[in-house]
């Protein structure tokens, strides 16, 4: 909150699973002011990490961390013998008031807590710490801060381990790369335009198309697909793929720090820098419960009479591994996402909706479909021969910017390639365009158009019965297209956009954990019914607006009281509901939705912005990705049942039996290093994607 309406300060996301703060600023801003400012707030902040900065102070403080708690253990022993076979009383007492003294950092942060009016584990553990002093008691003093400052070593180690896991998951980094010269240069210098070689083994370092050769890649980073994908001229490639065989030269069109590596980076540690509604309630139950322990520690050692306990208690009730239970499964579960699903979260709060989504909505076009329409069926109704008609068509189509256009366009070229060499089209003159409806102009000598029904209407063109009938049968099929010559109806085309491959597998996956799909677009009836019963999806809404799907998801998150999305106009309803989708027509409904997918290949940045997720693979990773989310909460759940186990059991032991100050210090410590293993399963969970249908 310190920064939040600091000008210049563009965006700030807390860490509370490595107590890190990642701040967006502009350049004019600096970064030493805004570490004072944090620090009028007793934050006790220091720089991290500052991007376009060599600074290492970070590594050399915990460098330093480590020196100190080595030194720290080494004079405990000595003192400890000293106390123990030596009897050396002064020597001894010494020694464990040095130990205490090194944990000053300890204090510090008590201090800064204590100012701040906030209890946390610092200050727990130094009440120990000083309680015990004040006892006279120096040998559990020096003991309590000997093992606070080994086992804070340990986690900070494991913390740092783990990280460096979450990296590894995404990609090994590169530093060096090979430009078309052969000269290799540092990754940072890598410019667009500039050329690059990749060689078998190799790591594409950049996003960019292939100019020379010819290679298989291995995209399974990229877009977890298991097989090598072929690589020729003018093939993209993209950054984190990796050149199993051959070689490609190819041009960047981006820089290796905007690349899709570095894309996906950015977006783990962004998302790992968010919290979810699990962690907020967490931490608001910590804000009354440590008190509570305050409480208890404080009538126990009342009713038993011994001071002892109620440091004992305080410790053995510090919520560090609590708070510790959701970050750091979330933060291991970001990574595993992306790392294998090719599934980027904006924010942790999306992973639980992803668990609890009971509705999703899907686009049609480019969504379960490819967005590329083909011809399947041509129909002639004049004395031209079909290959010129289809060569007419292309050629009118060929000076239009439309997909089904380009369709055409290719359909001939492909036709042509059968018959001749060359795949030059004929002049086209006087083009023009009608509307929205179709297009005409002159080729060789001829006036022809192409388009739909209201292109014929617009013409004053009539339909003979027999291509009427043939039109009849056809709209239930798909698009139905008319090619004219000087006025009159010549040919039919029927065009229709393909299934992608693995659709009916996802869907009927995704029916399966429980989720319903529902079919939302812009389309014609026939088309969007046709597309439906093919990927087998039974509910449908056709010929929305952009306004209309995001009211459907509106009444959907409803669920039974759809009633009061009318007096909720924009305030979505108790059920999760998501919405898969590519287009711009898309984004208002990606906004309104808990989980808002696009995906990437078809995506403009307009629609990505409006999303809360990003798949950039396959659509068979969408069901692996919701499983993978329902085990994160699961895991979630466990995490906190084991820290509140653990602490509860310590405090129970050290009401009915007593335990030392020591073992209470070292089982809460336990109970964090627990509570981090456990949340590593994410890393080596393996959930198969719905494979291409047979």
């Amino acid at each position: 909150d310190a920064l939040v309406n600091v000008e210049g300060v563009l965006d700030v996301k807390v860490s509370l699973a490595d107590r890190s703060a990642r701040v967006k600023h502009r350049n004019q801003v600096d970064a030493n002011w805004l570490v004072e400012l944090l620090n009028e707030k007793h934050l006790g902040a220091s720089i991290k990490e500052q991007q376009g900065s060599g600074d290492n102070s970070a590594q050399h403080s915990c460098t330093a961390c480590r020196c100190r708690t080595v030194v720290q253990i080494l004079i405990f022993i000595v003192a400890f013998y000293a106390d123990l076979r030596l009897k050396a009383l002064a020597y001894s007492t010494f020694g464990f008031l040095v130990c205490v003294l090194l944990s000053y950092k300890l204090f510090y942060k008590a201090a800064l807590a204590l100012l701040r009016r906030q209890a946390n584990v610092e200050l727990m553990m130094t009440i120990s710490a000083v309680g015990s002093a004040l006892q006279r008691d120096f040998l559990n003093a020096a003991m309590v801060c000997v093992l606070v400052s080994l086992l804070e070593s340990v986690s900070r180690a494991t913390l740092e381990f783990v990280d460096r896991r979450l990296q590894n998951c995404i990609t090994v980094p590169l530093s060096k790369i090979t430009l078309a010269d052969g000269a290799q240069v540092d990754i940072s210098q890598l410019e667009i335009g500039m050329a690059f070689l990749v060689r078998a083994g190799e790591a594409i370092p950049a996003d960019g198309h292939v100019v020379k050769g010819q290679a298989l890649v291995d995209e399974s980073q990229v877009t977890g697909e298991a097989f090598p994908v072929q690589k020729e001229i003018g093939s993209k490639v993209s950054s984190g793929s990796v050149v199993q065989v051959g070689f490609v030269e190819a041009v960047a069109d981006a820089k290796a720090d905007a690349s899709f590596l570095s894309r996906t980076q950015d977006a783990v540690q962004e998302a790992k820098n968010t919290t979810s509604s699990t962690q907020e309630i967490v931490t608001k139950f910590a804000a009354w419960y440590t008190p509570s322990v305050v409480l208890i520690a404080i009538t126990v050692a009342l009713l038993q009479r011994n001071p002892n306990q109620f440091l004992v208690i305080i410790v053995a009730g510090c919520p560090c591994a609590l708070l510790g239970a959701a970050p750091f499964v979330h933060a291991a579960a970001v990574a595993a996402l992306a790392k294998r699903h090719g599934f980027l979260v904006k924010e942790i709060q999306v992973l639980e909706s992803l668990a609890r989504m009971q509705w999703l909505g899907i686009d049609k076009t480019g969504t379960i479909t490819t967005g590329q329409f083909k011809l399947l069926s041509m129909q002639s109704f004049s004395t031209w021969q079909d290959n010129d008609l289809l060569r007419w068509a292309a050629t009118v189509e060929s000076k239009d910017s439309h997909p089904i256009a380009q369709s055409i366009v290719q359909s001939y070229t492909g036709c042509v390639a059968e018959f001749t060499a060359t795949r030059r089209l004929p002049n086209v003159s006087h083009f023009k365009r009608q509307g929205r409806c179709g297009v005409m102009g002159s080729v060789e000598g001829h006036w022809i158009g192409v388009g739909n029904s209201d292109f014929l209407k617009e013409e004053d063109i009539n339909l003979d019965s027999q291509a009427a009938a043939v039109v009849a049968e056809w709209s239930q099929k798909g698009t139905v297209l008319f090619v004219t010559v000087d006025e009159d109806v010549a040919a039919v085309l029927l065009m229709a956009d393909s299934l992608r491959e693995d659709a009916r597998g996802t869907v009927a996956k995704l029916q399966s954990l429980g989720l319903r799909p529902v079919l939302l677009t812009g389309d014609k009836g026939p088309a969007a019914h046709a597309a439906a019963a093919e990927a087998g999806i039974d509910e449908v809404h056709f010929g929305l607006l952009p306004e209309e799907k995001a009211a459907l998801l509106i009444e959907a998150s409803w669920g039974s009281e759809a009633g009061s999305a009318k007096q909720h106009l924009n305030q979505r309803g108790p059920v999760e509901v998501g919405f898969l989708g590519d287009g711009l027509n898309d984004c208002i409904a990606l906004a309104h939705a808990n989980v808002g997918i696009v995906m990437r290949e078809l995506g403009s940045q307009a629609t990505i912005d409006a999303a809360s997720a990003v798949l950039q693979a396959n659509l068979g990773q969408l069901p692996a990705v919701i499983v993978v989310a329902r085990r994160t909460q699961r895991l979630v759940i466990a995490n906190i049942l084991l820290a509140m186990g653990s602490n509860i059991t310590v405090i129970i032991a050290a009401v009915s039996v007593g335990l030392p100050l020591w073992l209470s210090v070292l089982a809460d410590n336990a109970g964090l290093l627990a509570v981090l293993m456990n949340s590593l399963w994410p890393l080596v969970w393996r959930v198969d994607p719905v494979c291409d249908d047979p």
